[in-house]
């Protein structure tokens, strides 16, 4: 029983170390043209790996920043205890 009480805060502090990286991804062809003016994000919620809310694609992304021809776009996710894990998506363009 021992054991198991000192597992248990083992795992829960090494669910707040594993995270993923920040991944930004430049569209081709674009990089001669004019710095991107406008900014769109989406985010979602992934609650205990069972449900979702909100919606982080790159097009709702888009939408919400009324972008028409994207210049780059950056993907990033934040995990809380390994149990809520919150992802953002970020357009640029004009």
């Amino acid at each position: 029983m021992k054991k198991l009480s000192l597992i248990l805060p083992l795992l829960l502090c090494a669910s707040c170390i594993w995270q993923q990286p920040v991944r930004n991804t430049d569209m081709p062809g674009v990089l001669d043209g004019p710095i991107p003016t406008r900014v769109g994000v989406s985010t979602s919620t992934t609650w205990f790996w069972l449900w979702d809310t909100g919606d982080s694609s790159v097009e709702r992304a888009q939408q919400n920043g009324g972008i028409t021809q994207v210049s780059s776009v950056t993907k990033a996710s934040t995990s809380y205890l390994g149990l809520v894990t919150r992802y953002t998506t970020t357009v640029r363009g004009e």
